[in-house]
């Protein structure tokens, strides 16, 4: 058995309030069972007031998130609260740990690390791992979740990238037991009897341009060629302005991998006459097709994955639900930031505990044609694991 407890609240600028609000919705005395951790995620301001640090020292267990523009869960929605979930379980252990600082090792060293932490501390295999990563210039949100699914050698990867409000994401945090660190992953195993179910939607189809495109030559994450021409001269022949890339957010494309497994919406980064720096890695032979977004597109697809994952949930039963959507998807719905929560908040209806919280970059498995789960960095992308 695992049990989801949630809590809210908004109460940023006194901490002992904000701790004693979370605390009395929670019923801790009545509610744990044997191993217990706890998932907060906040707005930047409840770090900087203290709310955090002393919510940890009331709390006789780990917890371990970061810092998110919104969150909701069954109680409440917004865009400047505190969200906490306990997962409490007689069968289920869980292990946290923070890797050392990746900012300043580009190598998969400091991932490993945190990896091996959280790993020793287990009896056995782990069947999740939850992942809190920082957002960071030096090293992309791609190659960081390639670097922990080497290191867990393919084990379910869920989680997200840390945001703020801040233009350059310089306040955004991960943390763990009210230690809050720019550069560091946070990391969550759970071990035991648990089946995690995915489920993803990012783009509507209907908003998927037909004209299809091949990666002919690349870098890395750095697109230079597609069907044979420059990247620029390629944009230009699909009627792509000039100004259209001065929002570079608002260019949202699908890339098919060409293994089994459905395509992913990804982001462009920057671009230059060498090519676009793309947010997942471009192989050559990819196939590209851009796409729009817009408030359609991102209700549509929010409710799509739900309707898909509480299917699941009412049929198979579910202890809870994690979502984790981008947090560009609540951009595109300006000024309407918070529907996307409230939609989510209507449609659980309070059939499962839950919490959402908004993404700098969501990571999800995929499933193959064969079957396979493979781990997968999204762009503007709604994803949710049933547990």
């Amino acid at each position: 058995m695992l049990k989801f407890l949630t809590a809210s609240t908004t109460e940023v600028d006194d901490p002992e309030a904000a701790v004693a609000d979370i605390l009395e919705q929670l019923d801790l005395a009545n509610g744990l069972l044997t191993n217990s951790v706890g998932i907060v995620v906040c707005y930047n301001d409840f770090i900087f007031s203290g709310a955090l640090e002393a919510l940890g020292e009331h709390l006789h267990f780990d917890i371990i998130g970061c810092t998110v523009i919104g969150n909701a869960t069954g109680r409440a929605y917004g865009m400047e609260q505190l969200s906490l979930t306990v997962l409490t379980s007689d069968e289920i252990k869980f292990s946290a740990a923070l890797s050392p600082d990746i900012s300043k090792d580009n190598s998969a060293g400091p991932i490993e690390e945190a990896w091996r932490q959280a790993r020793a501390k287990l009896p056995d295999d782990p069947a999740l791992c939850l992942a809190f990563f920082p957002i960071l210039k030096e090293i992309s949100g791609d190659q960081m979740v390639r670097q922990l699914d080497a290191a867990c050698r393919g084990l379910p990867i869920f989680g997200t990238l840390s945001n703020d409000s801040s233009l350059d994401f310089s306040e955004s945090r991960t943390f763990l037991n009210g230690e809050a660190h720019t550069s560091r992953l946070a990391l969550l195993l759970m071990q035991g009897p648990i089946n995690p179910r995915f489920y993803v939607a990012s783009i509507s189809p209907k908003k998927i341009q037909h004209q299809k495109a091949m990666v002919t030559a690349s870098e890395g994450y750095l697109v230079t060629e597609a069907n044979n021409m420059s990247f620029m001269d390629y944009l230009a022949s699909i009627g792509v302005q000039k100004e259209t890339l001065t929002a570079l957010t608002t260019l949202p494309f699908m890339v098919d991998y060409g293994d089994g497994s459905p395509p992913v919406a990804l982001a462009i980064y920057s671009i230059s006459p060498e090519g676009a720096l793309c947010g997942g890695l471009m192989p050559v032979g990819a196939g590209i097709a851009f796409t729009e977004i817009d408030y359609e597109s991102v209700m549509e697809t929010a409710e799509s994955a739900l309707r898909a994952a509480l299917e699941d949930a009412e049929k198979n039963g579910a202890n809870g639900i994690l979502a984790i959507p981008c947090m560009t998807r609540s951009l595109m719905i300006s000024p309407n930031v918070e529907e996307e929560m409230k939609k989510t908040v209507d449609l659980i209806n309070g059939k499962f505990p839950f919490m959402l919280l908004y993404s700098g970059g969501e990571i999800c498995p995929l499933r193959t044609e064969a079957g396979a789960l493979t781990n997968r960095f999204h762009n503007y992308t709604y994803t949710l694991v049933v547990i």
